[in-house]
């Protein structure tokens, strides 16, 4: 009986324009693939690091991908009761990590989004919905 591998995705926020505004960032080393996704008018860092830790979910699920695990170095936002719930009816663990294992995701955050906008809305409309 074969095991199905676990696929890790890790995620993060960072803040630029002197902070105003976030990035989210998503890496699967396993395809070697990266997002980057602008946020709008997200106030803090652990909110941003939440939608970071959603979108992990939405593309799982999109992607249909199977034992996943989305690592993230916020501990506040891998508590979230919500995302939790969210994440285990898809199957999908949330798991933090110290920001030292996370500097491939730290670093794709800071470059140019690779996503388009209307991921924010999709992404946004969740979030708001999950009460988060």
């Amino acid at each position: 009986m074969s095991k199905i591998k676990r696929r890790m995705l890790y995620v993060d926020a960072t803040g630029y324009k002197d902070n105003t505004e976030f990035k989210i960032s998503l890496y699967d080393p396993e395809i070697n693939l990266t997002n980057i996704l602008a946020l709008k008018d997200i106030s803090t860092s652990n909110e941003a690091e939440k939608y970071a830790i959603l979108y992990g979910i939405l593309y799982s699920v999109k992607s249909n991908l199977k034992s996943v695990h989305i690592l993230c170095d916020n501990q506040n936002a891998t508590e979230s009761k919500e995302l939790r719930e969210l994440a285990a009816y898809a199957s999908i663990r949330i798991l933090w990590i110290p920001r030292e294992l996370n500097t491939i995701a730290d670093k794709i955050a800071k470059l140019e989004p690779t996503v388009k906008e209307k991921e924010w809305y999709l992404l946004h409309f969740i979030y708001k919905n999950l009460r988060v």
